[in-house]
Formats: C-alpha cells, structure tokens, sequence
C-alpha cells in the first residue's frame, strides 16, 4: 500500500551533507539560512555555529550532522596506557636528589631521554611500569598489556645475550628476579659501569640486593660482589657521609656472611653477631648531623599510628637508611638469641653460665623491640600520615637540631605529594623484618600486615601482598619460619634430636602467645 521511500530521504540527505561539508557561506546568507531554513529529512538533524577566527573578520559557518565532518571533531587529548603507567611509575618510584644528593631510580629517566638507549631498556621499563599501574588499578586489561610486554622485555634480552656485543653495552638488565638480574649484570662484567650513571645505578640496585640478602638469608651473589669491589674506589660519593655508607655496607655484608656460617660454634656466633652490633652504633659518629631523624612522642592516642612514638626525617632517604641499619640490626640479635638457645639448650654442656645467658638473652630482646619499634616509627611520614618538612625548613633545623617538629596523625596517604616519588618500596622489607619478629605483639603485627597492604595498593607492588600474606600465616598459625631456620642456630646443633628440640621450643613459646587482640584498620589500606 505505502510506496518505500526511505532510500530516496538517505540519499537526499547524503547530498545535503556533502554540499554542506564543502560549502563556505558569506555571514548574511548563513544568518539568512539559520532563521528560514529549509525543511530537512527525518534522517538527519543539522544545525550550525558561526566560528570567528582570531585575526580574521570572515566567519566559518561549521556544520554539525549525524555524519560529522573534520572540521566538527573535537579531538581529546589522552595519553596511551604506556604513557600512564610510566608516569605512575616516575611519579611512585623516580626520585631526584634533594639536599641529601642522592636519588632513586633517577637513572631511568636518564637513560630514556637518551636517543642511543636500547630497546631492551625501554620494552623493560614499559613493562615494569604496566605492571605497577594494573595492580594498582586492579586492571585485568593493562595487566594483560603488561604480561604482553614483559614477554617482549624477555625475548629481547635472550636475543640481545646471543650476541657478545650487544650483551656487554652499558644498559640495564632488567630481570624478573634478582638472582637473574645479577647474572644478567655480571655476564656485561665492569665495563658496563665505566659511566658515572652507570655506577649510580649499579650502587642502587646493589642496595637491593644486599637487602635481600639480609633479610632472606640467602649469600650475596659473588660475581657481584667482586663488582662492587671494583667500582667502589672509583665511585664520585663527594658528598657528605660517603664514610658512613660504605662502613654501613661493610657491616651488612660481615652480617650476610655471619648469617651463612656452618661451622662456628654457638658462643662465638654470638660473641660476633654483638661485635657488629656493636659497630652499628659505632658508625654514628661518621654520620652528618643532617642525617639524623627526631622522636616524637604522640601524646593523643591515633587510630593510625602504632604506638605513641613517630620520627621526623628531613628527606625519604635519610628515613631509608636508617631502616636498612634496623634492618641490620634485627639479623644480627636474631642470630644472637637462637645461637644463645643453642648453646644453653642444646648442648652438651653450657656454654653459657646462667647469669650470662640471662643478662644477654633480656638485652637482645629489648634491643630487638626498639629497633622493630624504630622501623615503626619511621612508618606515619613514610606513607604521608605526617609531611616531610619543606627544603627550608629541612634546612633551618639541619643547622639548628634543637628546633622540634610536631604534627597531627593523619590517615594514610594524607601528605603524599604526587609530583614526587613515595619512596614506600623501600619500607616493604624493613617492615616485613619487623612483622617477623617472634617478639612482635599480634597488635603490632596487624597494623604491620595493613600498612603493606596500603604500600601493595599505593605503588603497586605484589611483593608488599606477598609478604603481608606470610605475616598473615605467622598469625593464623602461631609458627615463626623465619628465614635463617634450618641456617644458623639450628644448623650448628651436634644430635639430630637437638634440632627437634629447639624448633618445638620455639613452636611452644609461639603457641602460649596470646590471640589475635582487636585489630585496627585503615580506611584507605583494603
């Protein structure tokens, strides 16, 4: 009955638009058209604006329509997902150096600008950076983009090592896992490090590994280690408390080794363990008074804070370092207090007298729980619960110590400054060493698995989960397997009953610890 118009209307209106797309009106007959304007079809729905170019008295008349013309797009600025995540990444991980002239992970953007950079280093950075942004976004896609690109980061590095040439240039291998990195930069050998950016980064990334070292019981990798011996001399630290930090790396690394030893006896483990505690507090002297951090004592109880105590650092790597020394510290009274049970317990005959075993025994443990306590403090400013004080005032008090800082506890994340690095990743360990202490209340040891969780979210990092969910088990089970079991007191013990012995000990004294107290939480840590 109805005769099918509807291809003729479309076509109409297509014949409309094309004249209109290309058709540049005087202003009087567009002001014409825009008061009697002809009828249009159903199919379309035009309208249009008169556009003043700056400069220029004529008018453009642009047409809007369901078919938009190029001159009717407006076109959005976005960055791609690469370009976000790498600026999540600067902006959590990069720092520059500040009054204290050293930084993190500014080397990185270094070697990007640098037109001769790999793409090795690029693919690897793209990756790491895709990483950090889907956990932190919780992205199931840009999380995919970043399993994509960290398989391209491998093939490349196994391509680039098939070659001599390329597998000695002076770049960064980037690696999944530590012990791969290492053999990945020792495989290059020193000349990889002839540069002074290249020393800078070998120095950082040595850190980590002493860290790991420290905390996981594992031996420093060698080939490394004669790198770091190599380069050390040569290495430009002509700034204040180069003394401080190579005596600090020193005692770590005497603390690793004391930590990897068979065949010592009890007595003289402990006798060197407390002589390099000892040199901890010896090292203070060769640091700048700049470097040294102020307690305060919180006098209102906070939902936020653990405890009443809380430090003030004049900058995030000061704060570092003082944790890489309690770090320290909480390794060497932990081979001091298993190898004093070893000699008091499982030996033949003592090999302490009651009242040295006791007086030892109480001293460790109090020194155990300041340090663990110290690693907490360092915590409020850290994760931006107080700010770091401004460069002047950093200033002011690093001439005048006596002048104090107070601040009001605040939640999580409440100072953090977006234009600069958060420098959280470096409280994962120190915080882990912290948790896992068998001295640790279950209190203490909550707030401890919260905070990871927040760092986890913050920065992005599956580590801080990973460590937080072995705390989450010490918890559950009441069980301490701590790191250096099987590798320091109980590796000495002489009957295989001995060993038995001191594990359901210290299984025993875990148990009779009280349960879990109420648990506090943090809005901004789930």
């Amino acid at each position: 009955m109805f005769k099918n118009e509807s291809d003729v209307v479309a076509k109409k209106a297509e014949k409309r638009y094309e004249v209109l797309a290309k058709q540049k009106m005087h202003p009087n007959l567009a002001r014409k058209e825009l008061i009697s304007p002809e009828p249009l079809s159903s199919m379309t729905c035009e309208s249009k604006y008169e556009r003043i170019r700056p400069g220029n008295n004529t008018t453009q008349v642009v047409s809007f329509s369901r078919y938009p013309t190029p001159e009717s797009i407006t076109r959005e600025i976005v960055p791609s997902i690469e370009d976000q995540a790498l600026g999540f990444f600067i902006g959590n991980y990069v720092a520059e150096p500040t009054f204290v002239p050293r930084g993190q992970f500014e080397w990185v953007t270094e070697l990007l600008a640098q037109p001769e950079t790999e793409d090795i280093l690029r693919q690897s950075v793209t990756a790491a950076s895709l990483a950090g942004f889907a956990n932190a976004t919780k992205n199931p896609t840009i999380m995919q983009q970043a399993q994509s690109a960290y398989g391209s980061a491998l093939r490349l590095t196994n391509s680039a090592l098939q070659v001599k040439e390329t597998a000695t240039r002076d770049i960064q291998a980037w690696a999944k896992h530590v012990d791969g990195a290492c053999a990945l930069l020792n495989l290059r050998g020193e000349q990889q490090f002839q540069s002074n950016l290249g020393r800078r980064l070998f120095h950082q990334f040595y850190g980590v590994i002493l860290l790991v070292a420290l905390e996981t019981g594992r031996p420093v990798h060698e080939g490394m280690h004669k790198l770091y011996r190599v380069m050390t001399p040569t290495s430009d630290y002509n700034v204040h408390g180069r003394a401080w930090t190579t005596r600090l790396v020193d005692l770590v690394h005497s603390s690793i080794y004391l930590n990897q030893s068979r065949n010592t006896d009890p007595k003289t483990m402990v006798e060197r363990a407390l002589n390099l505690d000892h040199e901890l507090d010896k090292i203070k002297a060769l640091m700048p008074n700049v470097w040294d951090y102020e307690k305060v004592y919180y006098e209102n109880s906070s939902h936020y804070l653990y405890g009443e105590l809380y430090h003030i650092y004049l900058d995030p790597w000061i704060a570092q370092m003082w944790n890489n020394v309690h770090s320290c510290r909480l390794c060497l009274l932990k081979i001091v207090r298993e190898n004093l049970t070893m000699g008091w317990v499982n030996s033949d005959q003592p090999l302490f007298s009651k009242e040295e075993h006791d007086s030892i025994k109480v001293a460790a443990e109090e020194k155990s729980r300041a340090t663990a306590a110290a690693i907490i403090a360092s915590v409020p400013q850290i994760t931006g619960m107080i700010p770091f004080p401004d460069l002047s005032t950093a200033k002011r008090r690093a001439s005048d110590p006596a002048q104090s800082l107070r601040y009001t506890i605040c939640p999580p994340g409440t100072y953090i400054d977006t234009a600069h690095s958060t420098h959280m990743l470096h409280l994962i360990w120190p915080l882990y060493a912290a948790g896992g202490l068998e001295l640790t209340t279950a209190e203490m040891r909550q707030w401890i698995i919260n905070i990871l969780h927040h760092v986890a979210l913050r920065i992005g990092n599956r580590q801080a989960v990973v460590l937080a969910d072995e705390l989450k088990e010490i918890q559950r089970t009441g069980i301490f397997t701590t790191p250096w079991s099987n590798r320091t007191a109980y590796a000495h013990a002489r009957p295989s009953e001995h060993r038995g012995n001191v594990s359901d000990l210290n299984r025993t004294r875990a148990a009779e610890k009280c349960p879990t107290p109420k648990q506090r939480t943090f809005g901004c840590a789930h």
